[in-house]
């Protein structure tokens, strides 16, 4: 393998880090995400002119490992290619490192990151610099969702949502208490965002509309005032998980598992297939315990990771 460091001295280079992403929370459909301390390091780098002996894409790290790390790949590329169409020669030239810690299609945001490292990049090699809002609606456009790309840009928790009177998208960056950490269990296989799309229903009641809006209220609040018992009230939904719930039955087995734990609540992170553990640290040790003991049971055991909340979102890194 070709080492780009050292080969390419004379190269353009760009290095950013992006942090995985949860969304949703429960009642906060397409509108709340959380970044997490599990990363994707994004190397860019600018060829004096194009070389076809120098791979287009080089993966490295747990990423290197995924029988979906081309798809990561190729969604970054295909953005570039996009936002370049006027500019093949920038195209020609571009080389990719990805070197990254996030499980692929299971709800951590990893598409999230290929998306905003791919923009920044753009933006960054033709000499603009792009404000987060900028940034933030561009990449709305190709992804449709803003939760995760908002929580991955700015980190901490964001609440999205798009503009009544332009295409901006609104943001709201709070404050994730410290003293609660995350557990996330992700299982061995993947799901496509789309297939899980398909599984929520085109109408729903009324009642269970109210619910939603009052449980996100009341998550937004719990979140600013660090309530524990507020926040395992408003971690109940009625208008995604009920459906979902078919595609990861982790979710209920977990949840049936833990029900006598002290945790602050238990949810699918993103549309899944990752499930999402909310603790507070003094309990932390004790429900982490019962999870890896749980997995290990599993016939196909999933893999647990311990997490807090990135609150940095994006960095371009110096060296």
């Amino acid at each position: 393998m070709i080492d780009l460091e050292k080969a390419l001295p004379k190269a353009r280079k760009i290095t950013l880090k992006l942090p995985g992403t949860t969304s949703n929370l429960g009642p906060g459909l397409d509108c709340i995400g959380l970044a997490l301390n599990i990363y994707s390091k994004m190397s860019f780098f600018l060829l004096p002119e194009n070389d076809p002996g120098i791979p287009l894409i080089t993966f490295k790290g747990s990423i290197a490992k995924s029988s979906l790390a081309q798809d990561q790949g190729s969604l970054t590329y295909t953005i570039l290619s996009r936002l370049w169409q006027q500019n093949q020669n920038l195209l020609q030239r571009v080389r990719i490192v990805i070197d990254s810690e996030i499980p692929l299609g299971v709800g951590l945001g990893s598409s999230s990151t290929a998306i905003l490292g791919a923009l920044w990049a753009a933006n960054v090699f033709k000499d603009v610099l792009p404000t987060a809002p900028e940034l933030l609606a561009e990449a709305c456009e190709l992804e449709g969702y803003p939760e995760s790309l908002a929580a991955c840009l700015l980190g901490s928790m964001v609440v999205s949502s798009p503009s009544a009177v332009d295409k901006r998208i609104v943001t709201q960056r709070l404050t994730w208490p410290s003293d609660w950490h995350l557990i996330v269990v992700s299982p061995q296989y993947t799901l496509n965002t789309v297939t899980a799309r398909k599984t929520l229903p085109k109408e729903v009641k009324f009642e269970d509309a109210v619910h939603n809006v009052q449980k996100t209220a009341l998550l937004v609040a719990a979140v600013s005032r660090s309530d524990d018992q507020a926040m395992r009230e408003a971690l109940s939904d009625r208008m995604h998980e009920p459906y979902r719930a078919q595609l990861v039955p982790e979710l209920s087995r977990l949840r049936q598992e833990l029900a006598s734990e002290p945790i602050i609540g238990c949810v699918l992170s993103g549309a899944g297939s990752s499930v999402l553990v909310i603790v507070h640290k003094r309990s932390k040790e004790k429900v982490l315990a019962r999870v890896n003991s749980w997995a290990e049971a599993e016939a196909k055991p999933p893999r647990v990771l311990d997490l807090q909340v990135d609150y940095d979102g994006i960095q371009e890194l110096e060296f």
